[in-house]
């Protein structure tokens, strides 16, 4: 006999709020191991000040970005791509990329890694601290 999955409530106060660069520009980003849980699955809760965003890097799995409010600039690979609230922004597994936020206003959105725990390749050479 199996058990059987229980719907589980995560409080935002219970999620990882991390120390990094857009952290320290002002926003916040909170983060939910898939694998605590038995997910296969992980998400970063973010909120991004004007100007800031993460450097650019890779994951081994793909990443879904959904936009709550605001706007994104995202470079994955070559491509540019604007995206704001209510679009959402799909990375393949393996492509660089990197986003900022070029509005007036805090962007607020949540980042979908396809993995129970964050893997991450920053590219060497550049600036890209998460």
């Amino acid at each position: 006999m199996t058990d059987t999955p229980r719907a589980q409530l995560v409080r935002a106060a219970d999620l990882a709020l991390l120390d990094l660069r857009v952290t320290r520009d002002g926003g916040a980003v909170r983060y939910l191991e898939g694998a605590r849980y038995g997910l296969r699955t992980s998400i970063f809760a973010s909120e991004i000040a004007p100007g800031s965003g993460p450097g650019t890097h890779s994951h081994p799995y793909a990443e879904v970005f959904v936009l709550h409010e605001g706007t994104g600039r995202y470079v994955v690979d070559d491509e540019e791509i604007e995206a704001r609230t209510g679009d959402v922004v799909i990375v393949p597994a393996g492509a660089w990329h990197s986003f900022t936020n070029p509005g007036p206003t805090r962007l607020r959105l949540t980042a979908i890694h396809e993995a129970p725990a964050f893997t991450t390749t920053r590219r060497s050479g550049t600036s890209s601290e998460l």
